[in-house]
């Protein structure tokens, strides 16, 4: 499948605010569907046994609805680790739905507005991660984000995203009908696959981005898990 790239709904500013929170719930949805908090989790515990340490800071880039988050703010308190997330996001619907969230939920969980290729990172941090977001790129966008995390990490690079393929294109597009009524999720979900890279495609541009000890694995459904660390012993 070729890689085909065009606007998505949700990128859209002027989207309806209500029409975005509903496409944010249906994402949420897809997201536990996917074990997208899962898998990111599985390599934090493992930068966290590496270093032997039990306290990390965590930004996530492009966090959308916060439900990742709130997952690994879950998973972190049964697992005795202590972690301090920052979320951020371009759209100020994701900020601000997110802010709500946390505030009531989980005040361990911090939000701020950031634009991922355009505002500089903070670098008081562990692991620099994001999920879904980079099939938003283009080759050369794709490149700055990755150097741009990067740098802001002292530790570890992570990144979760579908990967092209015809195979995942229907089943994204079967489960975006399933499991949410948003129109905006059924359009922009077999329209990401469409934008996304393969692994060997994104492990090679990461690999030409400078990223040491660069790894990428398939895990099921649709989707790849991409490492990068920093100071390995």
């Amino acid at each position: 499948m070729n890689q085909v790239r065009v606007d998505e709904l949700m990128d859209d500013p002027a989207l309806d605010p209500a029409r975005h929170a509903l496409a944010l719930e249906g994402l949420a949805r897809l997201n536990a569907a996917s074990f997208g908090a899962k898998y990111l989790w599985d390599e934090i515990a493992k930068v966290a046994r590496s270093h032997s340490t039990d306290r990390l800071r965590i930004l996530e880039i492009a966090s959308g609805g916060g439900d990742v988050l709130l997952e690994l703010a879950k998973r972190s308190e049964q697992a005795g680790l202590k972690l301090e997330i920052t979320g951020s996001d371009f759209s100020q619907t994701a900020v601000e739905r997110g802010k709500r969230k946390f505030s009531e939920i989980s005040p361990k969980v911090n939000y701020v507005s950031i634009d991922a290729l355009s505002d500089q990172f903070p670098e008081d941090f562990d692991i620099v991660s994001t999920s879904l977001f980079t099939h938003h790129l283009d080759a050369d966008e794709l490149v700055i984000l990755l150097r741009k995390m990067y740098s802001a990490a002292k530790r570890s690079v992570i990144i979760s995203d579908l990967e092209r393929s015809r195979l995942n294109f229907v089943l994204v597009w079967i489960a975006t009908r399933v499991l949410t009524q948003s129109d905006v999720v059924h359009y922009d979900g077999p329209v990401s696959v469409r934008a996304a890279y393969t692994a060997s495609e994104f492990l090679q541009l990461a690999t030409g981005a400078g990223l040491k000890n660069a790894s990428i694995r398939r895990v099921f459904p649709c989707r790849f898990m991409f490492t990068a660390h920093r100071n390995v012993d």
